[in-house]
């Protein structure tokens, strides 16, 4: 996802990169009360069931942004807890949850100094926000410190297999009438500048940070998080009628969009 805010991704503000703050309520009218179509479609809907959360547990969303699954997770039951970066993306939040009356604690923090009860949360949560963070292994300290013997920790973000900014797209083959994905760069960790607002203000940008799977697997293995579950999520969308319709669907079914995993803390 992109990499950009229309793919429903969103990175967490940073010191260092500012815009987010700054974009925060264009950012909220485009992600909305329920999410993008990707969010409604996908992503939300496959996360809650990774996170099999009992009515009552206690849920902490990483990156929360303008609190989209927070606001599912609250309705399904739990209580949430929901940090970012951003201040106007945790007002935007708090706007939403004065109409809606859902018992969510928004509160503005750093997710790689992560300021919560230790060993108090049933589950955590970091959707489409991770690769625009770094370093990884401070943040996976932080959720397991924050997270009860045997809960769960959830991420979600841009397949790192085939959505890398700048190496990577789609490619048709004209002898074999089929789309395929091509990937020029993978084990070699990058940061790319991103546009927050495409169309706007080009200058404004924010990083994204790709990582090969094992950088993900070996950081949350060394923070003490051992992954139970590895799913991979096709986009939901299907071509319109046309002569290239099959390969397109094809090719969307087959390479996946998103990357899902779920950890534990086992120590």
């Amino acid at each position: 996802m992109k990499k950009r805010a229309h793919h429903a991704a969103r990175p967490q503000t940073r010191g260092s990169s500012p815009g987010w703050q700054d974009v925060a309520e264009w950012y909220d009218d485009l992600v909305g009360e329920r999410g993008s179509e990707y969010h409604q479609h996908v992503v939300i809907p496959r996360t809650l069931r990774l996170l099999e959360v009992a009515s009552g547990a206690r849920v902490l969303d990483v990156a929360c942004g303008q609190g989209v699954l927070c606001r599912a997770l609250a309705q399904a039951g739990a209580r949430v807890t929901g940090i970012d970066a951003a201040p106007a993306l945790i007002e935007a939040a708090r706007r939403r949850n004065r109409s809606d009356r859902l018992a969510i604690d928004y509160r503005v923090g750093d997710a790689r100094k992560l300021d919560v009860e230790t060993a108090t949360f049933d589950a955590a949560v970091c959707i489409l926000a991770i690769q625009n963070i770094a370093p990884l292994s401070p943040v996976w300290e932080g959720c397991r410190r924050a997270l009860v013997p045997g809960g769960k920790l959830v991420v979600v973000l841009m397949h790192p297999c085939f959505r890398i900014p700048r190496v990577s797209a789609w490619g048709w083959d004209e002898r074999g009438g089929a789309q395929y994905r091509r990937v020029d760069e993978y084990l070699s960790s990058s940061r790319a500048e991103i546009q927050i607002h495409p169309g706007s203000d080009p200058a404004q940008t924010t990083p994204t940070f790709h990582r090969p799977l094992q950088a993900y697997v070996n950081t949350l293995g060394s923070a003490g998080l051992a992954i139970d579950r590895l799913e991979e999520w096709p986009s939901h969308k299907t071509s319109p009628e046309g002569p290239r319709k099959r390969a397109l669907d094809k090719s969307r079914k087959e390479i996946p969009m998103f990357l899902a995993l779920r950890a534990r803390n086992f120590a």
